[in-house]
């Protein structure tokens, strides 16, 4: 009698055992751009910290070059369950959480990086992690990474100025700010996924696109027909941490605080590689002959005044949370930017 009560004790404690006591956590991360984008350099750090303070008891990949799921179909990849982790920009998420294009409102036009984080690692930036974790059953894993300024590119003809705009087919990341950014400037957005930009400009598709001088370069778009570089400054953007909701729940929390440890361990380190990845590519697209042009402060404040001017039309259109605008707004005020 006593032996079969310890056999079913036995059981019954295996039966209870913490789950990544009995099993190992798979964390598949999918990323849009290629292995040597500095943020998939930047997730590798993270997993590489990840193990440090899990051992094996989770196994992460990296899945680069949208081999699982291109970034604009990451929000539902993830409130579905079927990949653990993606660190998709706000341009891709603001069709479920309109309140993600925020920063990317005219009021930002051309706003400091250090004003940038003062929103977005501050109360601005909980209040907007609780909206997108509500909405796509996700848990926000920490500070967010940065890409870097968006700027105009022309593809055949050089744009070397606002008025070059006009008529132009101009490529989008995604996102309803870009969309209206071009609009009011006179262009017409053309939404193509990363992975299919070069074709879509040798092609000739388009006439002209949205990027950062970093993803120029490591796409090599000079070899896609990239001829110029309008250094207007249109916003900062940054990558956002998410985690799967139902990845999350299964893990304990030792689990959970090794996750966000290991996070926030490399997100300093990635700022500051992101400007010198911006800077470095700056030269490189130079080498190679694309013609890079800063338009002079008087023409950046009358294309500012000109999107400030349907700024309300955008938050009306989008239906952007007022009270979160005006936290924004009061920050950016602060923080000594006019509008």
């Amino acid at each position: 009698m006593k032996r079969l009560l310890a056999l079913v004790l036995g059981a019954i404690l295996c039966a209870v055992a913490p789950h990544d006591a009995l099993a190992q956590e798979r964390l598949r991360i999918s990323l849009e751009t290629n292995p040597n984008h500095q943020r998939n350099r930047n997730v590798e750090r993270f997993v590489a910290e990840l193990q440090k303070r899990a051992g094996e008891r989770i196994r992460a990949e990296i899945f680069p070059s949208a081999q699982l799921y291109r970034d604009r179909d990451l929000p539902r990849a993830l409130r579905q369950g079927s990949v653990e982790m993606g660190v998709p920009g706000p341009w891709h998420i603001d069709g479920i959480v309109p309140d993600t294009a925020i920063t990317a409102l005219p009021m930002f036009y051309g706003v400091e990086p250090e004003v940038v984080y003062r929103l977005v690692d501050g109360r601005f930036g909980q209040t907007l992690n609780r909206h997108m974790e509500e909405r796509l059953r996700v848990k926000v894993l920490g500070r967010y990474f940065d890409l870097g300024y968006n700027h105009f590119y022309g593809v055949g003809r050089p744009i070397t100025r606002y008025e070059d705009l006009v008529g132009l087919k101009i490529r989008s990341p995604g996102g309803s700010a870009n969309a209206a950014r071009i609009r009011i400037l006179g262009g017409n957005a053309v939404l193509i996924p990363w992975p299919d930009l070069p074709l879509a400009m040798n092609q000739g598709v388009i006439d002209g696109l949205i990027t950062t001088h970093e993803s120029a370069y490591t796409a090599k778009l000079w070899d896609a027909g990239m001829t110029s570089a309008f250094e207007d400054r249109q916003y900062f953007s940054q990558y956002i941490p998410m985690v799967s909701q139902q990845f999350w729940n299964r893990l304990s929390p030792e689990l959970r605080r090794a996750m966000t440890e290991a996070w926030e361990a490399v997100v300093d380190g990635q700022r500051r590689e992101a400007a010198e990845a911006q800077a470095k590519a700056r030269e490189v697209l130079i080498a190679n002959r694309v013609q890079i042009t800063e338009p002079p402060a008087e023409a950046v404040a009358a294309a500012r005044r000109r999107l400030m001017a349907a700024q309300e039309e955008i938050i009306a259109d989008m239906k952007l949370d007022r009270g979160l605008i005006e936290v924004a707004a009061e920050e950016l005020r602060a923080a000594g930017v006019r509008f």
